[in-house]
């Protein structure tokens, strides 16, 4: 094999005929020395999401675009986007979409802010009421893949974990508190420039508690005052106080529990006692991410407090 086609193809591990990953092969690079191939890859369709213009209109005439998408709910605004961003020659990818949900959502995007579909799908998911978004990887009838776009409330079974059992399927618990990304006030920038520019600010009601930090994001597609405000507000609540991740490892060769749970919104369970950091008792957090080695079958999972 001289060429693992970089851009082209895409490298997707599977676990008991579960696909658990699919990404788009970007680097190969290979040491005749060694014998050993590195692999530079990424999710499938973050990645391509990453480049790709919302616009309809796509040669020269892009600033004259403009499309308005009114009367949906947020997860709806996330698909109408994604949507925009995957149909056209060599743009489709088999995304299965949920049906649509109406709302009081509205966005208007225009061709000469030229916004990726990422960026723009951010915007979404960061509203305090925003949704969350997953696309699950699974094998068609055919042998081909296509992509479950999961948008909402993730949180999909239960695995319970006792870390005190003398085999609990699971090692290397621990927890990360930080306090880099914290905000006591948050300016959103909205539509205009100068002295027009619309700008909403939120300020913490805890700002006793920590001094004085203060932040800007740039919403340039939000024109409403009041869609500009919630905006800040929701940023605010992403950033007023210290985030807590936790870590640890599942053996995914343990019958406590079914490889096809593992997906973002798995809910984890867990008991510690007799530590000198956590505080003995049970506790449910929700998988963040997970990563691992194809040749080990262990994988790394981190987590977010539920509810948090």
């Amino acid at each position: 094999m001289e060429d693992l086609y970089p851009g082209q193809r895409a490298l997707v591990i599977e676990f008991a005929g579960v696909v658990l990953y699919a990404g788009i092969i970007w680097e190969a690079d290979y040491d005749r020395d060694t014998q050993i191939l590195s692999l530079d890859h990424s999710d499938v369709v973050w990645s391509l999401l990453a480049l790709r213009l919302i616009s309809e209109t796509r040669d020269q005439n892009i600033a004259s675009w403009k499309k308005i998408i009114t009367g949906v709910s947020y997860r709806t605004m996330v698909k109408r986007l994604i949507v925009l961003a995957t149909t056209g020659t060599a743009r489709t990818l088999p995304i299965v979409f949920p049906a649509d949900v109406s709302g009081s959502v509205e966005r208007t995007y225009y061709g000469y802010n030229t916004d990726v579909a990422l960026d723009t799908i951010r915007e979404i998911m960061d509203q305090d009421s925003g949704p969350d978004l997953d696309f699950r990887p699974r094998w068609k009838s055919d042998g081909t893949l296509e992509f479950v776009m999961r948008c909402g409330d993730l949180t999909a079974g239960t695995v319970e974990i006792d870390f005190t059992a003398d085999d609990p399927g699971a090692r290397g618990l621990g927890i990360k508190t930080s306090a880099r990304e914290l905000a006591t006030q948050v300016f959103a920038i909205g539509e205009g420039s100068g002295v027009d520019m619309k700008v909403r600010e939120s300020q913490s009601a805890n700002i006793a508690d920590f001094p004085q930090m203060e932040h800007i994001e740039q919403f340039k597609n939000i024109k409403n005052t009041a869609d500009l405000y919630q905006a800040a507000a929701s940023e605010l609540v992403a950033r007023n106080g210290t985030t807590r991740q936790l870590r640890c490892e599942l053996d995914l060769s343990s019958d406590a529990w079914d490889v096809s749970m593992l997906q973002p919104g798995m809910v984890l369970r867990w008991y510690i006692r007799d530590d000198p950091y956590f505080v003995t008792g049970w506790r449910e957090w929700v998988v963040l991410k997970y990563s691992g080695d194809i040749d080990s079958d262990w994988v790394k999972l981190e987590f977010f407090e539920k509810g948090g």
